[in-house]
């Protein structure tokens, strides 16, 4: 008989909580639509059938297609004493009065839930797809050919519904069978004097207390057509989850999940997914039909998605034509980024791309050195493009399709990337540093840290490669020509001899991110009272050319530089104040600093070779500085 069944607590069992979901509960993972397509669409990623690409849909039935009682209640028969119960740890339990509304979830060109469905426990070196999606908690049997590690992600469709509860049906490829089961996860409760235990499973009783999953074709093909399922013949699963969190999931989350969480595997043709809503109007995101969608889409998707796809399909294209590989890293040691890993005509092609406006390919090699064994090498790929935005961004990394929307990386100012992690052995050290949820690379996860030598270094020389090659490329040969990257440093190193020259720049006419350069003026020989100069993390003002005065004193105003606008105006308190650390004057000689405040320095020349080296701004940041030279009562004013 099909109903749900759970199990009596014995003597010496352990009184549970399930805490799986909690994974799931993070900054990253905002609600229940987001978990449940991350999780779902990379379990179905990872059981795509060789060669196809895979399918998933997703619908919600709304109040207006929600079930009856009488229509589900076969396929809630001995649940409702456990759904009531004080204890089961439900906030919202559903009742048998209550509507239900429904999500599904199916995939197809996949496998489908393969092993022996009446295996109950793990057994060593053996891949059962059944038991570990039914019966097992915390464990996963996926190797470095797959994108999860944990053994948690299934928990996702029992956390989306009020009563915890989801129903699988599955076609197996290898035997075209056609197995239904349910699973509910509370907490260890009672009903009156009985104790039971977290789990429950709908499905007919086997020997002994091991429920088993329902094999009669008829049933199954009655709960597709109650559900809407379609299933069918094709292998893959498909997932029910009755009375979905109506306050984590909607239609515009879980559209807004998809794009955001697997855009990339849906350019590349690996994914398409099927959205359906309330009012059965189904939206189609595939290799061609996604930047329409997005570009048609309402408030600060389309502005946050479409260019970052629109760079994800020439990745994917032209792209990957246009890769130049930079040089290897020594395999010895912590990994550094240094000026010798990029090879001089590469450094030069890149300038002159970030010039232009042109999009960058870069392939970067990188050693993966398991504890124990030889270095591998490996690689993973840099996609860039100047975008003309004001505000610093991070790159956007993508693991085998997953977008990992947490990485700590170094920013960059106006630089649109993509770091693509495809490599097998790159791919598998980096998903072995993966917090449960996926959306971070942690230097002491456990599936890391004792495994691979260099840890810490190996996840960081990947997340700031963006920012270091931008750093590298665009430090070099700053000295032979001032106007080169003028746009893009606001403090660049003077030539002996020369003042600054003076660059104006036109809005771009054409695509997006296009800067088109205006003439530049020839250098006014004239001598110069001091000299400005960049340094790490600040700047240094020293003497001027021989035969120019010494100024009596010079006010100092910084800000972070911006893309339009007065950089000046635009200074913020929160950037950072003079006065106050990590802001330092680091080297002082011959100058009596008399006000600094804000942004404003003012600083008093007690002799002619002075020098004033200001430090802990950051790094990342382009630095704007504008200097008034007081002598007598004449003032002389320079900004870089």
């Amino acid at each position: 008989m099909a109903r749900w069944y759970f199990k009596r607590l014995a003597p010496g069992d352990t009184n549970r909580d399930p805490i799986q979901s909690e994974f799931f509960a993070s900054e990253s993972i905002d609600d229940s639509a987001d978990a449940l397509v991350r999780e779902g669409i990379q379990n179905t990623l990872d059981a795509r059938r060789r060669g196809e690409p895979a399918r998933v849909r997703i619908s919600i039935s709304g109040e207006e297609k929600a079930l009856s009682f009488e229509a589900i209640e076969q396929y809630l028969d001995g649940i409702w004493p456990h759904l009531r119960s004080p204890d089961n740890g439900l906030h919202n339990a559903p009742a048998p009065t209550e509507r239900c509304q429904y999500l599904v979830f199916e995939d197809f060109g996949t496998t489908g839930l393969e092993g022996d469905p009446l295996q109950w426990r793990k057994i060593a070196g053996e891949r059962n797809s059944f038991f570990n999606f039914f019966r097992s908690e915390g464990y996963s049997e996926k190797g470095e050919t797959d994108r999860g590690r944990w053994g948690v992600g299934k928990t996702v469709f029992p956390r989306a519904s009020q009563g915890n509860i989801f129903w699988g049906v599955t076609v197996r490829e290898s035997d075209r069978k056609s197995l239904l089961m349910g699973r509910t996860i509370l907490r260890s409760h009672s009903i009156g004097d009985e104790l039971f235990v977290p789990d429950g499973y709908f499905g007919v009783q086997g020997d002994g207390a091991l429920v088993l999953p329902i094999d009669d074709s008829k049933y199954i093909q009655q709960f597709c057509e109650t559900f809407g399922l379609q299933r069918g013949s094709e292998p893959g699963l498909s997932i029910v989850v009755p009375w979905y969190d109506l306050n984590g999931v909607s239609f515009e989350r879980l559209w807004q999940a998809v794009v955001r969480g697997y855009f990339y595997p849906i350019v590349t043709g690996e994914l398409t997914v099927s959205l359906t809503d309330e009012r059965g109007e189904t939206f189609d995101l595939t290799a061609d039909s996604i930047l329409p969608v997005i570009r048609k889409a309402p408030g600060d998707l389309q502005a946050a998605m479409a260019p970052t796809i629109e760079l994800a399909r020439w990745a994917c294209s032209a792209g990957k034509t246009e890769l130049k590989t930079l040089n290897r890293p020594s395999d010895r040691g912590a990994l550094r980024w240094s000026a010798d890993l990029i090879p001089e005509d590469v450094a030069v092609a890149v300038r002159e791309k970030l010039q232009s406006g042109g999009r960058i390919a870069l392939r970067v090699p990188m050693p993966v050195r398991q504890r124990g064994k030889p270095a591998q090498w490996s690689h993973f790929d840099l996609f860039l493009v100047r975008d003309g935005e004001e505000k610093r961004g991070r790159p956007t990394f993508v693991r085998e399709g997953i977008i990992i929307p947490d990485v700590r990386g170094r920013t960059t100012h106006g630089i649109r990337a993509l770091v693509v992690i495809e490599d097998k052995p790159l791919a598998t050290m980096l998903g072995d540093a993966e917090n449960p949820s996926h959306t971070q690379w942690q230097k002491g996860c456990a599936n890391y840290k004792d495994k691979y030598l260099f840890g810490p270094s190996n996840i960081q020389f990947v997340t700031d490669s963006v920012a270091e090659v931008v750093r590298l490329v665009t430090e070099t040969d700053r000295e032979c020509d001032p106007t080169v990257l003028i746009d893009l440093f606001s403090l660049p190193v003077q030539p002996e001899g020369n003042p600054p020259a003076k660059a104006r720049v036109k809005e771009p006419q054409s695509a997006p991110g296009t800067i088109t350069r205006g003439s530049v003026d020839a250098p006014v020989s004239r001598p110069r009272a001091y000299r400005l100069q960049k340094v790490d993390g600040g700047f240094q003002i020293s003497r001027g050319d021989e035969g120019a005065g010494v100024p009596e004193s010079l006010r100092i105003r910084v800000a972070y530089d911006v893309r339009r606008g007065s950089p000046l105006k635009k200074y913020d308190e929160a950037d950072f104040d003079l006065s106050k650390r990590p802001i330092q004057v680091a080297e002082r000689i011959g100058v009596e600093v008399l006000r600094q405040s804000r942004n404003t320095m003012e600083v008093k020349i007690l002799r002619p070779d002075f020098r004033l080296r200001v430090t802990g701004f950051d790094a990342n940041r382009d630095l704007y500085v504008s200097i008034t030279a007081r002598k007598g009562d004449s003032d002389a004013n320079q900004s870089s």
